[in-house]
C-alpha cells in the first residue's frame, strides 16, 4: 500500500493514488524512507522490483540482478493495444502519467538515460534485443523521453535503434521537462496535447527549426598533438582526409593522433590500414607509443601491458586473401565496428588499396564524389569521427631533388577531396628532421580549427611527435 505521505507527495504532484496502487505500486522502507517499489511485470509473471525515491535526491534500485526490460512491458504485446502507438517514456512516473491521461500502450525505459551516446549494443540497450516480436512490428513509436542532454541521448539513441522512419518526439510545454511535469502543471488534457502533437523524426524538405528533433551536443576535442590544437580539433560526425608523398609519415602522424585521443578522451578506435599488418607493423608502433620505448628494449610485462591495451582499445580491419576490399564491404565493417564495439574514431589507410567497383556510366570523378558522400553520410549517422589517408598523384622533384610540397587537390582523381572533408591536412618532410603538418582546410574555424602550418619532429624511440625548434 501507499502510506499516507506518500500519498499526498504523489497527489501533489498529479498522481492517481487508486491507478498507482492498480499498478503494485507501494511504499517501502528498504532503501529510505521516501521510496516507493515499482513491480516489473513481464508475461504475467513478477521478474523485478525498481525503487525509487520521490523526495530529496533523485536516486534508483534494482531488487536483483536479472536483465533490465521495460517497465509495463506486457503492454507492447497485448492485443486490444495493438492498433495504437507504442509511447516509450524515459521513467515509470512518465509512463503513469501517460497512462492516466488515457494512453494504453505505454512503456518506460528500465535505466533512464545515458549522459553520452551509446556505442555498445551488447549492454546499455539489451533490453531492446530481449522486447517481444511485437515490438519490431509497431509502425509508429513515440519517444517521451526527458526534455534536457540526457534525453536528448536517450532519444537519438532509441531512434538509431529502431529505426527513425516510425519514431515519433514530443515537445513539452515551455517550463516542462517530461510527462510527469506536464501532468502536474496542466493535468491529463495537457499530456494529451503533448503527445497529440508529437512530430516525426524523419523528415525531408524544408522545415523550422523548432519542428526539427534535437541533436546531441557535439564538443570538438583537442588530440595533444604537438601545436595541433588551433588547426584541428577532433569532432565526431566529420570527414578528414590526410595526403602527402609516400614516406613523408603521414601515416606515423595520423598514429600519434589516434593514440593521443584514445588516451586523453578515452575513444576507442578501428583502424583499416591496408599497407601495415595488425600483427607486425601496427602492433609495433602501437606497443612502443605506450611503453614510451623500442620493442627490442621492451620487458615481457612490457609487451603484455602494451598487449591489453592494444586489445581494450583498437580494433582492425583485416581483409582475407579471397576478400574485395569494395567501399560496400569497407563500409559494412566500419559500421559493425562502431554499433558492437564503441568506436568513435576510424582511419582508412590508403585510399587507393581499397577495390573500386564503378559503375559504367560514372565518370572517375563522379565516382569518387559519391564514395565521399557515402562516408560523409557514415561518419554522421554513427558519429564517429573518420579519417581518410589519401596518396597525391606522381610529383616531380625539384632541381635540389626535393618534392613539392603537394596540395589536396593533388590527390587522384577528383577536386571531390578538397571539396567533401570537414578537415584537409597535408603531411611534408623537407631535408632534415622537420615535418611540416599543414591543414589546409577546416570548414568550420571557430569550432574545428583555422588553416594553419605546425612544425613538428619524429621520435623513433617513442613512436610520437615533439614540437620542432
Amino acid at each position: 500500500m501507499i502510506n499516507d505521505r506518500h500519498a499526498k507527495i504523489l497527489e501533489a504532484r498529479g498522481f492517481d493514488i487508486e491507478l498507482l496502487v492498480s499498478l503494485g505500486i507501494a511504499s517501502s522502507t528498504q532503501h529510505g524512507s521516501d521510496v516507493i517499489a515499482i513491480p516489473i511485470i513481464r508475461n504475467g509473471v513478477h521478474h523485478n522490483t525498481k525503487y525509487r525515491t520521490i523526495a530529496g535526491e533523485k536516486r534508483f534500485w534494482q531488487e536483483s540482478e536479472r536483465l533490465p526490460c521495460f517497465w509495463q512491458i506486457d503492454r507492447i504485446t497485448d492485443p486490444t493495444l495493438s492498433d495504437q502507438a507504442l509511447i516509450i517514456t524515459e521513467g515509470e512516473l512518465d509512463s503513469i502519467a501517460g497512462i492516466q491521461s488515457g494512453f494504453g500502450r505505454i512503456v518506460s525505459v528500465p535505466n533512464g538515460a545515458p549522459e553520452k551516446p551509446v556505442r555498445d549494443e551488447s549492454v546499455r540497450y539489451q533490453f531492446l534485443e530481449d522486447a517481444p516480436k511485437q515490438l519490431g512490428e509497431c509502425k509508429e513509436i513515440i519517444l517521451a523521453v526527458d526534455n534536457d542532454a540526457n534525453g536528448v541521448v536517450l532519444l537519438n539513441d532509441l531512434a538509431l535503434r529502431l529505426g527513425r522512419a516510425r519514431c515519433k518526439w514530443v515537445k513539452y510545454p515551455p517550463g516542462c521537462k517530461d510527462l510527469a511535469e506536464v501532468l502536474q502543471q496542466f493535468g491529463p488534457r495537457g499530456v494529451v496535447e503533448a503527445i497529440n502533437r508529437a512530430q516525426w523524426m524523419q523528415i525531408d524538405g524544408l522545415y523550422r527549426v523548432s519542428e526539427l528533433p534535437p541533436l546531441p551536443e557535439i564538443v570538438p576535442l583537442d588530440s595533444g598533438f604537438p601545436g595541433l590544437q588551433p588547426h584541428y580539433r577532433l569532432r565526431p560526425g566529420d570527414l578528414t582526409v590526410v595526403t602527402g608523398i609516400p614516406g613523408h609519415g603521414k601515416t606515423t602522424v595520423i598514429l600519434d593522433i589516434v593514440c593521443r585521443m584514445v588516451v586523453r578522451h578515452k575513444w576507442r578506435a578501428c583502424l583499416a590500414s591496408f599497407e601495415m599488418t595488425p600483427q607486425r607493423e601496427l602492433r609495433r608502433f602501437l606497443r612502443t607509443w605506450h611503453s614510451t620505448r623500442l620493442v627490442v628494449e621492451m620487458s615481457p610485462q612490457e609487451l603484455s601491458n602494451a598487449d591489453h591495451w592494444i586489445d581494450q582499445n583498437f580494433l582492425f580491419v583485416a581483409p582475407g586473401e579471397d576478400d574485395d576490399v569494395t567501399l560496400e564491404w569497407l563500409i559494412e565493417r566500419l559500421s559493425s565496428a562502431v554499433v558492437r564495439h564503441g568506436i568513435n574514431l576510424e582511419v582508412v589507410d590508403p585510399w587507393n588499396e581499397v577495390e573500386h567497383d564503378r559503375p559504367p556510366h560514372m565518370t572517375l570523378t563522379e565516382y569518387t564524389g559519391y564514395a565521399l558522400r557515402a562516408l560523409k553520410r557514415f561518419a554522421r549517422k554513427h558519429q564517429v569521427h573518420l579519417i581518410i589517408v589519401a596518396h597525391p598523384k606522381m610529383l616531380r622533384r625539384d632541381q635540389s631533388g626535393e618534392y613539392p610540397f603537394p596540395s589536396l587537390y593533388d590527390i587522384s582523381d577528383s577536386a571531390h577531396w578538397y571539396n567533401r572533408p570537414e578537415v584537409g591536412i597535408v603531411v611534408w618532410r623537407g631535408k632534415g628532421e622537420r615535418t611540416i603538418v599543414r591543414v589546409a582546410k577546416s570548414r568550420y574555424h571557430d569550432e574545428i580549427g583555422v588553416p594553419g602550418d605546425i612544425a613538428v619532429r619524429y621520435v623513433r624511440e617513442r613512436s610520437t611527435f615533439e614540437a620542432a625548434l
